[in-house]
């Protein structure tokens, strides 16, 4: 790319989640087309790959930005003191940013004027839902030239494949009917519960209680995060009885597919979604799902209104009595190529 470096900025798994597993396979797949592109990993997760760069000292890389020589840096990371720092550090760089969610859209006051002033410098800002773009550009007023509506998406191989833990399948053979979900970690915003633990939680209860189905729940979190909500959760779990039906596995380097694909439904209740990784990898396995419908989702999931617990029930127990799987999910394959256009065209 006439001697353009690129640098993927974002994080590296362990732990496993959407966007952790999405930057190590872009990187995995550019570097095959561009063996110099690396990925500077902000995680504090140790890797074994020769082009992620685990960061020890990351204030350090963005000290450096103004001293080194022009290149492209595509941001994973939508923490606003990180696009500050790389607002005032990297002005002499061409900036891409993927957008993996809405919460952008929540920021209010100096943050937004922050958040406003890294987007008005960004040479491409890629997101999935086409939806954002008239959202972004009346919060951010942001150039609409410079928008990319690209999936974030690239299926998994099988060479990723390390088995699912004795924990995890012990607790499904137990139960008659099973339903996997996720999150980064446990958040609460002006959008209330961020991963709609909160709904799936009244859906358990309906389906275990109201409907008699011997249901499990298996929950990966990446992170606690907000630990009284969390244990609040806990204790309502508890208090209707439902403390045998839900598995929480946090902070495990489990392969979020190859659970989905062990039950026999994926949940995605979360509020702030572009796309949802983990929805695409359930389809791609075969595994039914009932996600919110706060942005555009695969022709294939089955959709409820956000926020409606006896909607989000009543699809649930249709798909789990019906015995369906998911036969005809054809994911899109041609997004590393895609991406690489956008690199080679930014640094003509």
């Amino acid at each position: 790319m006439k001697g353009t470096k690129v640098e993927i900025w974002g994080v590296y798994p362990p732990p496993i989640g959407g966007i952790s597993v999405y930057c190590k396979r872009l990187t995995d797949a550019v570097h095959q087309k561009e063996s110099s592109v690396v990925l500077k990993n902000f995680a504090g997760s140790r890797s074994l790959c020769p082009y992620v760069k685990d960061l020890k000292f990351p204030v350090w890389e963005f000290i450096k930005l103004p001293f080194r020589k022009r290149m492209i840096i595509h941001v994973q990371l939508c923490n606003v003191w990180f696009l500050t720092a790389l607002y005032l550090t990297g002005w002499r760089h061409r900036l891409v940013i993927t957008l993996h969610n809405r919460k952008l859209l929540l920021l209010g006051g100096w943050k937004e004027c922050l958040v406003k002033r890294f987007l008005s410098r960004a040479r491409c800002i890629i997101f999935n839902d086409p939806r954002f773009a008239d959202l972004l550009h009346d919060k951010y007023g942001t150039d609409k030239s410079v928008m990319t509506v690209l999936p974030t998406y690239i299926p998994s191989s099988e060479s990723e494949r390390r088995g699912i833990p004795v924990e995890i399948e012990s607790f499904c053979s137990r139960h008659r009917y099973t339903v996997s979900t996720n999150a980064h970690k446990v958040i609460i915003n002006n959008w209330g519960d961020v991963y709609g633990i909160d709904q799936i939680i009244g859906m358990m209860d309906n389906l275990v209680h109201g409907h008699g189905l011997d249901v499990g729940l298996v929950f990966l979190i990446g992170s606690v995060g907000d630990n009284e909500y969390y244990q609040s959760c806990l204790k309502r779990i508890d208090e209707l009885g439902l403390g045998d039906n839900f598995l929480f596995v946090t902070g495990s380097d489990v392969n979020g597919f190859e659970v989905w694909e062990r039950t026999d439904l994926f949940v995605r209740a979360t509020r702030t979604d572009m796309e949802g990784i983990s929805v695409k990898e359930s389809l791609q396995y075969g595994t039914p799902v009932v996600a919110s419908d706060v942005c555009t989702r695969p022709v294939e999931a089955i959709l409820y209104k956000d926020g409606d617990v006896d909607d989000l029930s009543r699809k649930c127990y249709d798909v789990l009595t019906s015995g369906m799987r998911c036969a005809h999910y054809h994911p899109e394959t041609d997004v590393p190529e895609r991406i690489m256009s956008i690199y080679k065209s930014l640094s003509e």
